[in-house]
């Protein structure tokens, strides 16, 4: 242990941290899994251990991401992963034996970038699951990945353009700094030159390339098992296949009337090329395709002409209508005759949309136990259409006659990971959370409260009071929120639920 010496006119040397614990007190010596959740943050960073007999533990590293936070935090969460996988091994890299990219957005993804250096120095890795909407060799995915590519490119366009500049009003701003926070998940991590979350997935895939395993998963067909593991099958329940589905991030009017979800709209992939009428600049052949009036219906107040480009001048075909103007459109009690920032609005959806439609990519993954069904499950942040399309799908399982529907599954599931931070679209409440019957259940929330209520101009409403509410009674309190500012539940605790400030641990014993 470094003593605290000091020489004359030198300064006292300060002792270097201890690092963080890699077992939390009164952890059970034995367990079948132990799912870990980290408290790093608004992101989602799950390390799965299955102990093997005679083996090392099989190490499943599901996500390694957040926002809101800088690399440094990020490169020490990463150092505990490597130190928590190495634990009791005298030499060699840390073996992850599975690492799982539930998809592309920062909040899961972005430690890979941020840390790549202690994954490449530091770790071995066994094969990388990915969803089959990442697989780039197939024509569908290209169309779906460019069609996105082309829906951030104008949204990005409209933030940094002129019109964007011109934004006055207060409902304005809060949907332009709306936008900006949801296009940030697809964008550069957190100001640390670190590179674009696509670029973390490009990243797996090369490592799972260089392991000679790397796996595009589609829903159904059977169980996946994992190298010397036994008596484990791995469901994959997601992404759905159906393209209406896989883009079913809406909340309809229906939906809420019969109750199927704990409380969106869609703008749709149609307005796109509309919105570069507000993002064009004027004269620009975009703009004026998609312009809602043509020139010749147009009265602009002022103009600019070939002697002085650089200052407008009164439009002297505007004072014939000027002071009917001023007593209807411009008068501030009629503001709602206002429609100048109504594109704004076209913005904010897109932007909602592509995010959903995102988080629909999730790859789903069901871990069941074969001796006692128990199931564990990880959903990533599947939306209301990757969970609607569950109740088609299927599994052959070897030695059973009938198909195992993915509604079995769900009413065996012992641990639940909570869809994107508890957010009001991202678990289904008639066939997704009414199906979870076991009594044991326990929920994991991996969520930074003081960070969700900084996104966007308003804060997002997390956890959602409704889905919280309703998670608080299904697992009888045993609901953990990854937040450091939260304690654990006295009910979770019982259950055998252990935490340290570092992270969380769910055990199947």
């Amino acid at each position: 242990m470094p003593t605290r010496t000091k020489a004359r006119g030198s300064k006292v040397a300060t002792p270097a941290p201890a690092p963080a614990p890699v077992v939390a007190p009164e952890s059970p010596g034995r367990y079948r899994a132990r799912v870990r959740m980290y408290r790093h943050g608004l992101g989602d960073c799950f390390l799965l251990t299955l102990p093997r007999a005679g083996k090392r533990p099989f190490n499943i590293l599901i996500d390694c991401g957040v926002i809101g936070v800088g690399k440094q935090p990020m490169r020490d969460l990463v150092c505990h992963i490597r130190d928590t996988v190495r634990a009791g091994q005298k030499t060699g890299k840390s073996r992850l034996d599975l690492v799982v990219a539930t998809h592309e957005h920062k909040d899961h993804l972005s430690g890979f970038n941020q840390a790549r250096d202690i994954f490449n120095d530091d770790f071995d890795i066994g094969a990388v699951w990915l969803g089959w909407t990442e697989n780039l060799t197939r024509s569908e995915i290209r169309q779906i990945k460019q069609a996105r590519k082309r829906a951030v490119a104008k949204l990005e366009a409209s933030l940094a353009g002129a019109a964007m500049a011109g934004v006055a009003s207060e409902v304005g701003r809060s949907t332009a700094a709306g936008v900006a926070a949801l296009l940030g998940f697809s964008s550069d991590d957190d100001r640390t030159g670190s590179g674009r979350v696509a670029e973390a997935l490009e990243y797996l895939k090369a490592r799972g390339d260089a392991a000679g395993d790397l796996q595009y998963l589609e829903p159904g067909g059977e169980p996946l098992t994992l190298p010397g593991v036994p008596g484990v099958r791995v469901y994959v329940l997601g992404p759905p296949r159906d393209p209406s589905l896989l883009k079913g991030s809406e909340v309809t009017e229906q939906m809420k009337k019969e109750d199927v979800v704990y409380h969106l709209s869609r703008f749709g992939d149609v307005g796109v090329d509309a919105l570069a009428a507000a993002s064009s600049a004027p004269g620009q052949p975009d703009g004026e395709r998609f312009h809602p009036f043509a020139p010749e219906h147009r009265i602009a107040r002022t103009f600019r002409d070939q002697w002085s480009p650089a200052t407008p001048r009164p439009n002297p075909y505007f004072s014939g209508i000027q002071d009917f103007v001023a007593r209807t459109y411009d008068d501030p009690s009629q503001r709602w005759r206002q429609i100048d920032e109504d594109w704004l609005s076209a913005f904010g959806e897109l932007a909602l949309d592509l995010d959903g439609d995102t988080n629909n990519t999730s790859l789903v993954l069901a871990f069941e136990f074969v001796r006692t069904s128990e199931v564990l499950l990880f959903v990533g942040d599947a939306q209301v259409g990757s969970w609607q399309s569950w109740a088609k799908v299927e599994f052959t399982v070897p030695g059973r006659a009938k198909p195992v529907p993915a509604c079995d599954l769900l009413s065996r599931t012992v641990f639940y990971k909570v869809g994107h931070h508890c957010s009001h679209n991202a678990t289904l409440k008639k066939g997704g959370l009414e199906l979870m019957n076991r009594e044991d259940l326990v929920a994991f929330i991996p969520l930074d409260e003081a960070t969700a209520r900084t996104q966007g101009s308003k804060g997002w409403d997390m956890p959602a009071g409704p889905l919280h509410k309703a998670l608080l009674a299904k697992t009888a309190g045993r609901t953990v929120i990854s937040d450091v500012a939260k304690a654990v539940p006295r009910a979770a605790v019982t259950a055998g639920v252990r935490a340290t400030k570092t992270f969380v641990d769910y055990f199947l014993k």
